[in-house]
Parts: C-alpha cells; sequence; structure tokens
C-alpha cells in the first residue's frame, strides 16, 4: 500500500513536471516567434494584399490635403467584380454574389471619378458613394449620362465615406473651372449627418492639436504581434459579424430577399445634429455664391424608403432598430424647407425611384450592397436633366 502511494506520488510529480516543462516551452516558442516576426517586420494584418482585394469604391479617403480634409489618392485603377469582390472579402456564401460583370474602375490625377483629359466642366456634382457610384461603369454614373443628356461636361467629385464638410473642400478645391454654372449636391439620408457630425468632431481634433493631420496609409503601423493577431483570430469579430448576413428581409409573397440598413429618423429625433448640420448647409451655399454657381440639392432615400411600397418581413436576428417597424419619416421635408428658404433648388428622386420598383425591385442593389444600380441612376441623372433643363426629352 505505501508503495503504491510512494508510485503514485512520484507519477504525479513526473505529469507535474511535464506540464511545467511543456507550458515553458511553449511560452519560450510563443516569446522566440513574437521576438521574430516584430523583427522581420512581418505585418499579421497583410494590408497591402487586402488593400489590393478591396474595391475603390469600399476604401476610405486616407490621402490629407488641405488644412484637415482627406481625399483618395490619384491615378488609381482597379479591376474586377466589385460588389462581388467585396463579398468574397467578407466571407459571403457565393449563392448571394450577383450577375455582375467585371470592368476597369479609372480614378483621375485627384482621385475622383472623371473622363480622361477633363479640363473644364459647366456642372460639379459633390456627395458621396451615391455619387462616386464605384460599383457602376463610368458610363453608368448619374454625372456621365447627365453629361450625356444635356450635352455638357460634367465632373464628379463623389467620394465614399464622406460628409458635407468634405465635399464642400472638394468643391472649393477641385471643383471651379472658369466655365463651372451649376453644382449638384447629393444628400443621402441614410448617413450624411451623421458623417457630417464626425467630420466636424475631427476637424476640430485636428486645429486643436488632439488629432494628427496625416497620410493614412503612408503612417500605417504594421501589426507584427503574433500574440495580437492570435487574439483577434480567435475573440475579435470577424468581419462577417461586423457586416452583417447579406440579405435581411424578405418581401411577404416570399418572392425576393434583399438587405436593409438605415432607418433615417425625423427631425424631432435628431433636431440638434440638423441645427449643426444646417451651418454646414450654409457653408456650402456661401461657397457657391462667392462664385456666382447655382446650387441644386438632391434628395437620395436610402433603399428602405424606395422600397417602402412593398411589404415586407425583417429577420428576427436583425438589429432592433431594423426589426422595428419604421414609417418613412418627415426627413425629406426638413430638408425640402431648409433648401426653399435658402432659395436651393431642391429634388428628390424618391418618388420616380418607386416607380421604377412598382413591378420589380430595381433602383438598388438587392444583397449586401445598399447602392443605385445602373437603372436607378439613370432615373436620378433624368431627373435632374429635366430639373436644370425643363425641355430635355
Amino acid at each position: 500500500m505505501e508503495k503504491n502511494k510512494t508510485s503514485t506520488a512520484k507519477s504525479q510529480i513526473t505529469l507535474t513536471r511535464k506540464m511545467v516543462f511543456a507550458t515553458m516551452s511553449l511560452l519560450l516558442f510563443v516569446g522566440v516567434c513574437e521576438f521574430s516576426f516584430k523583427a522581420i517586420g512581418f505585418d499579421f494584418s497583410k494590408l497591402g494584399q487586402d488593400l489590393n482585394a478591396t474595391p475603390i469604391f469600399y476604401r476610405i479617403p486616407t490621402e490629407p490635403f488641405g488644412s484637415a480634409f482627406y481625399k483618395r489618392p490619384g491615378n488609381q485603377v482597379w479591376t474586377g467584380k466589385v460588389i462581388t469582390a467585396q463579398m468574397q472579402r467578407i466571407g459571403y456564401d457565393s449563392k448571394w454574389f450577383p450577375e455582375e460583370e467585371a470592368h476597369t474602375l479609372k480614378y483621375d490625377a485627384d482621385g475622383f471619378r472623371n473622363p480622361d483629359g477633363l479640363q473644364a466642366w459647366t456642372i460639379a456634382m459633390i456627395g458621396d458613394s451615391f455619387t462616386e457610384l464605384g460599383n457602376l461603369k463610368q458610363d453608368q454614373l448619374v454625372s456621365s449620362r447627365l453629361s450625356t443628356l444635356l450635352d455638357t461636361p460634367v465632373k464628379n467629385l463623389g467620394v465614399s465615406h464622406t460628409g458635407l464638410l468634405n465635399q464642400t473642400e472638394y468643391l472649393r478645391e477641385y471643383g471651379i473651372s472658369p466655365e463651372t454654372e451649376e453644382v449638384i449636391w447629393v444628400f443621402f439620408e441614410g448617413n450624411d449627418i451623421q458623417d457630417y457630425v464626425m467630420e466636424t468632431d475631427r476637424v476640430s481634433a485636428i486645429q486643436t492639436g488632439n488629432a494628427e493631420h496625416i497620410d493614412l496609409l503612408k503612417t500605417h503601423q504594421s501589426q507584427n504581434s503574433l500574440v495580437k493577431a492570435i487574439y483577434r483570430k480567435f475573440f475579435a469579430k470577424s468581419r462577417m459579424e461586423i457586416y452583417g448576413p447579406a440579405v435581411n428581409a424578405i418581401l411577404d409573397d416570399g418572392s425576393t430577399q434583399f438587405k436593409i440598413d438605415y432607418a433615417p429618423p425625423g427631425r424631432e429625433q435628431i433636431f440638434l445634429h440638423l441645427q449643426r448640420y444646417e451651418a454646414g448647409i450654409d457653408k456650402l451655399q456661401n461657397l457657391c455664391e462667392q462664385h456666382k454657381l447655382n446650387l441644386t440639392c438632391v434628395y437620395m432615400p436610402c433603399k428602405r424608403r424606395a422600397f417602402s411600397g412593398y411589404r415586407y418581413t425583417v429577420d428576427p436576428s436583425a438589429p432592433t432598430y431594423l426589426k422595428q417597424k419604421w414609417v418613412p419619416s418627415d426627413l425629406p421635408d426638413w430638408m425640402r424647407e431648409v433648401c426653399n428658404d435658402k432659395g436651393i433648388r431642391f429634388v428628390d428622386v424618391t418618388a420616380d425611384l418607386q416607380k421604377l420598383n412598382q413591378t420589380e425591385l430595381l433602383s438598388h442593389n438587392l444583397a449586401f450592397d445598399t447602392h443605385l444600380t445602373a437603372d436607378g441612376a439613370e432615373v436620378v441623372a433624368q431627373m435632374l436633366a429635366r430639373a436644370l433643363r425643363p425641355d430635355t426629352p
């Protein structure tokens, strides 16, 4: 009995020693790897590969200009299927990929989507992704179609992930030629007010020295920690978790699945933000008045408003704000009133996009992406052409 106890105790000590040795060996191995990866500058974030895989349309502007603003780097070219490539990068099932052709996207020397050799233009368009429309071919853009319809050059200054403050500076720096007469500002109800508030906070932080105005690509810090990479692999949210499912709603007749992302609030819900935003409108209007430019505001509805003529059900797993019943808000009424008070031409394209959707949902991409299709862009261009020149066929 005593021998058995002694033998068991020795076995436990041996096992403990083995576990301690294995643990120490593992920690030593991880430590050596951690040191090695940092020494050679290995980047676990794979920024270069990830950037090349990401269509330009979905990238944030990274190059500083002016006192506190950002734009895209110039002379960029990307070839591929834009929406499909982004969905593959995030990890969606291929069954949700759209029927999409590969095409080449070119950006001019200043980082905007314009035809080669554009030196003078009578119309400048500013806005976010709904002006850039980096998911469409060059000749399908609202700016391109408007140029064809009116037989006049139109410069596209649209950039994703920007708000009115940045867009006004694009106009000031890149949008006014001696021939320019009209400015078209595309207001997207989904996130433009939020983007403007974030921009004003960022500009304030830069001006007070609490943030740096630096090139976000050139100053990128490599992620060369093995420990951090392992942690992110197992504990950080995946891209799929961040972006959510490819579709989250279905028509009540079961015929069509699609994704909705926005539920634009009414004026009472964001009254203080609207006051701040109106100051941004004043800044844009003052710039136009200084250069004797006519200003037009285009009210761009989100997919939810454009599809509001249909009855649909949102998935139970969708965020709470999307599951709640949404009645089209009065945000368009607020914007119309502000524009009328300031003498800004106002064009709400909602009704025509809804008309396009009367027989089939055609105005916006259905799965994953929330932007206009080529059909939707054509409708917007035709409305703008009639607003600027009522005699346009």
